[in-house]
């Protein structure tokens, strides 16, 4: 992961030593973070790992975007404020949380197979 990460920054680097290059990646991370967002958005009704491809496209226009990076920042911190919620909370509120996840995933199955027929 990490020979592709400095690959795609050297290509980068590369790509915005020109003022069209630098627009060039611009335009090119916002459509394509922009698509992998819309799938993950097709994909949240249907089991499957429709969140993580949002947080996958979210992390790619942070990778351009001032905005994008502090949301993805903002979603990061939530999502480890409720993991810690559940993991050191009591009995009740792990079991709330658990039974809540159980009832959206079994209400995305519902819907899904509901589609399907």
């Amino acid at each position: 992961m990490r020979r592709l990460r400095a690959a795609v920054l050297r290509a980068r680097a590369r790509a915005y030593a020109t003022p069209l290059g630098r627009i060039g990646v611009k335009i090119t991370v916002a459509v394509l973070g922009t698509l992998v967002i819309a799938v993950g958005v097709v994909l949240l009704p249907l089991p499957g790992p429709g969140w993580v491809i949002i947080l996958g496209g979210l992390a790619l226009l942070a990778m351009e975007f001032q905005w994008a990076k502090r949301l993805l920042r903002f979603t990061r911190e939530q999502l480890l404020r409720w993991t810690r919620l559940v993991r050191e909370g009591s009995w009740l509120v792990r079991i709330v949380s658990v039974g809540g996840l159980l009832l959206v995933v079994g209400g995305a199955l519902v819907l899904s197979l509901a589609m399907l027929a």
